[in-house]
């Protein structure tokens, strides 16, 4: 559980939920003794019942899309780059990165050799090829945009200057016996490998959105060594062979994004660091700190951060409904879908045209288009592999997949046919194919929002930010 005895109501948003800020700094990095980079690998064919097999469709889908073109019309922003960095490490932080460092991208910092994942190109040939089943507001856009990006010439990065890396802690590594964790067996680097790419991906497109060339850049996927960056962005320091960092250990996943958009860096780590002491104990004016880090260091991933299992419960839910009187009606009575159709009034169509309510700020269309790629994604023939039948089990694995990937709260129902559209997109009717339903629920956070009117550009984007993160987990 997610114990807190201080407040971080005062704290800047771009300081992150890490006291990143207290640790000893030095001019250079270290740069003795940092381990060579590996690329992950995602494909597990002696292990069908794997997560790390199912994550990487949609890591292979980010790390096609890692670049971009770059918007002709420069975006006004502030010249002072600390202001700039202050901006895109808070975006970083609303993505929900553990920890985001900025650094110079020197000559030492390019691979030999780049990494590509594997499975991109089959992935691209979907994007170039493959029609949506969907009515979402501006998916045309967003998937002409996807299409041009793919036929483009590949980049190169050599006139960037700057990197942002990302740094995510891996989750606890399942216990011996502990209930529903069958699927998640050496899959926390792929986890925090999967959730990095999300953010560096979302950046680099935000940034291009801007005016100015930006690449993400994963474990998987990658012109730049991310070893190197993260000690020159002053997130690590190398020991003993392995990298550090202060509060997490060695456990943790990396991606980052190089950029020409000019940012005050940050210093790198000292070697020798002052004890973090009771501040980091007890969070003093943090998010994190030593006691909450880890939700789940004392409790099963199952379970969820949170003690649901304290929650008062029903046989049937407490809202009366009247199950044989619910109509079932077609997708295209949804609001979105009526308001691109003028059922609105001519307003609310002008609105919506194109998506243009996600499209009139950059953050929310940074995020809008991996959604629509990952729109891709969301069908599939089932595999063809043993089908597991203890329902207990498999609920028990569900919640703690759910949880082990970061969803914030996991319910399983049944899925009764009124809950169904009648028609798709499409106009095709809806036979209801599944039985059963798991709901998530995404925190949006309230941080954000407490300097917003309720009708500017950050509502659109925390939105978009769990829509982002539905699709992916």
């Amino acid at each position: 559980m997610t114990l807190r005895f201080f407040s971080d109501r005062s704290r800047p948003v771009h300081l992150g939920p890490y006291p990143l800020e207290r640790l000893a700094r030095q001019d250079t990095p270290l740069t003795d003794g940092i381990p060579a980079p590996r690329p992950l690998d995602f494909q597990t064919p002696d292990r069908q019942d794997s997560l790390i097999g199912a994550m990487s469709e949609h890591q292979a889908m980010m790390d096609a899309i890692r670049d971009g073109l770059v918007n002709k019309a420069r975006a006004t922003c502030p010249d002072d780059p600390a202001e700039r960095a202050n901006h895109l490490k808070a975006f970083g932080y609303f993505s929900d990165a553990p920890m985001v460092g900025i650094c110079r991208l020197g000559p030492d910092a390019y691979l030999e050799t780049p990494w590509r994942n594997p499975g991109i190109d089959r992935l691209a040939d979907d994007l170039r090829t493959r029609q949506t089943k969907t009515l979402a507001s501006g998916i045309d856009l967003i998937m002409a945009d996807l299409k041009d990006s793919m036929e483009a010439p590949p980049s190169t990065i050599q006139d960037h200057s700057h990197a942002i890396v990302f740094l995510y802690d891996h989750p606890r590594a399942p216990r011996d016996g502990e209930p529903g964790t069958g699927w998640l067996t050496g899959a926390e680097a792929h986890r925090s490998c999967l959730r990095a790419s999300e953010t560096a991906v979302v950046l680099a497109n935000y940034i291009r959105l801007l005016g100015w060339d930006a690449k993400a850049h994963t474990q998987t996927s990658s012109d730049v060594d991310l070893n190197r960056l993260v000690v020159a962005a002053g997130l690590a320091i190398p020991r003993d062979g392995d990298l550090v960092n202060p509060f997490v250990g060695t456990r943790f996943g990396l991606a980052a994004l190089t950029t020409t958009f000019e940012m005050t860096p940050d210093r790198p780590l000292a070697r020798r660091q002052p004890g973090l002491g009771p501040r980091w104990w007890l969070g003093y004016r943090t998010a994190k700190s030593a006691f909450n880090r880890d939700p789940y260091a004392r409790r099963a991933f199952h379970m969820g951060p949170h003690p649901f299992e304290t929650l008062k419960r029903t046989d049937a839910p407490t809202t009366f409904i009247d199950e044989p009187r619910v109509p079932r009606v077609p997708k295209r009575t949804d609001m979105f879908a009526r308001a691109q159709f003028g059922d609105l009034g001519p307003a609310v169509q002008e609105g919506a045209k194109g998506g243009h309510y996600a499209r009139k700020a950059a953050p929310s269309m940074a995020e809008r288009r991996m959604l629509g790629a990952f729109v891709l994604l969301q069908d599939g023939a089932p595999g063809r592999g043993p089908r597991p039948v203890d329902a207990p089990g498999n609920a028990l694995a569900v919640k703690a997949t759910s949880y082990f990937l970061g969803i914030d709260a996991v319910g399983i129902s049944r899925c009764p046919d009124w809950t169904w559209y009648s028609h798709d997109a499409t106009g095709t009717p809806i036979d209801p194919p599944h039985p059963n339903a798991i709901s998530m629920i995404v925190d949006q956070g309230f941080e954000t929002m407490e300097g917003a009117s309720g009708d500017d550009w950050i509502s659109v984007a925390q939105s978009m930010r769990a829509y982002l993160r539905f699709s992916l987990l």
